[in-house]
């Protein structure tokens, strides 16, 4: 490892490209990545909001998070939706996943959808301070198309999951 802080870390692979020549080969170490889709009623979805510090700027986002380590991704799923949005959920169902940018980080975008809710928060993280809102379906997906919500594992587990829906 080159550099590593907290969770994250910098590691360099060296890679041999088809024509015999090595690149040294940056990659930023993330690991396991979830989102959950919380449905607080059939047509209702909870959404967080938090400070962003890259973009200087409030996120609209689903609860979601990095795995612990040895923590499954539905596992960490669970846990971040009572950590983030304050609910358990008798049922999560994995809708998809992804690599959020496979070019240079390592992480996997676990997508899931919660169903039902009932109050059960954990104690956040000590840098984390939410906003919750629940909203519509219809206006959640319309946030997402009109890059109201950015972040992409909150953008791909909602639209992954409105798309399901309307087959």
């Amino acid at each position: 490892m080159r550099y590593a802080r907290g969770t994250l870390a910098l590691r360099e692979d060296v890679w041999r490209l088809p024509d015999g020549a090595e690149r040294v080969y940056p990659v930023l170490v993330v690991g396991v990545t979830v989102g959950v889709l919380p449905l607080v009623a059939p047509d209702r979805v909870l959404l967080v909001r938090q400070y962003r510090h890259l973009q200087r700027a409030l996120s609209w986002e689903l609860p979601g998070g990095g795995a612990l380590p040895g923590e499954t991704p539905a596992a960490a799923a669970l846990r971040e939706l009572r950590e983030e949005g304050g609910y358990h959920a008798d049922s999560l169902e994995a809708i998809t996943h992804f690599y959020p940018s496979n070019a240079y980080l390592d992480e996997v975008a676990h997508c899931f959808v919660a169903r039902g809710l009932r109050p059960d928060p954990l104690p956040t993280d000590d840098d984390e301070f939410f906003e919750r809102t629940i909203l519509p379906m219809a206006e959640v997906v319309r946030m997402a198309l009109q890059g109201e919500i950015t972040e992409s594992v909150s953008k791909v587990t909602v639209l992954q999951y409105a798309l399901a829906a309307a087959r």
